[in-house]
């Protein structure tokens, strides 16, 4: 009895199908990916390769209908965290400083007092009026650059909070590449281990093949 199908594979998602043999060279549609391709032809040197007319429905019309891979909610809800955290403390300081100025010197004040017991940064001078008036001149300049500093936090940790948003909504793929970045990245309010490790392990999993399925990529 001859052979009345043969198997083929998909361009799109390369799912093997049996077609009949009078469907070669006609337009099929996978049953998996429901991509539309031109079933191959038999020659002298065997099937030729089937050609695609149009991509996979699942992937462009359907990724919110598949379930989001916890490997990569997880970095999701912990780039939202930091973004969140970093919104609550930008906040209150932006409160302290900018309603009195003296807060940020004081602070920076105390940031110095602080290093120097533990030994770093400058020897302290032998003179303490002159000692004072240094750390009072520092601490005036560093607390101005903080003032400065401190709209640019809010906003990157806006970013961050909505790189994890976009990543768990799974839209606007290239936003939850830049979150994961600026997490990386951030050095504000001591959270930069924790950006690091969340950012970089949002990164990997945005450049899996199953995640960027999810965002129709």
């Amino acid at each position: 009895m001859s052979q009345s199908t043969e198997v083929i594979s998909c361009p799109a998602c390369k799912h093997l199908l049996r077609v009949p043999l009078d469907w070669l060279g006609q337009s099929v549609q996978c049953p998996h990916c429901r991509a539309m391709f031109r079933a191959p032809v038999r020659g002298a040197d065997g099937l030729t390769e089937p050609e695609l007319i149009s991509r996979p429905i699942r992937s462009e019309r359907t990724p919110s209908n598949r379930r989001l891979d916890p490997l990569l909610l997880l970095p999701a809800f912990g780039l939202m965290f930091l973004g969140v955290a970093g919104l609550v403390v930008g906040g209150w300081n932006a409160t302290r400083y900018f309603g009195d100025p003296s807060e940020a010197k004081q602070d920076v004040l105390q940031m110095i007092e602080e290093s120097r017991k533990r030994g770093l940064g400058p020897p302290a001078l032998a003179d303490p009026a002159e000692q004072e008036q240094a750390d009072n001149d520092q601490a005036e300049q560093m607390a101005r650059s903080l003032r400065m500093l401190i709209p640019l936090f809010t906003v990157v940790s806006g970013l961050v909070f909505y790189g994890g948003l976009a990543m768990a909504l799974r839209r606007h793929y290239r936003m939850a590449q830049v979150g994961c970045i600026l997490a990386m990245v951030n050095i504000a309010y001591g959270c930069c281990i924790p950006g690091l490790a969340v950012g970089a392990w949002g990164l990997l999993m945005l450049n899996s093949a199953e995640a960027r399925a999810h965002f129709g990529k």
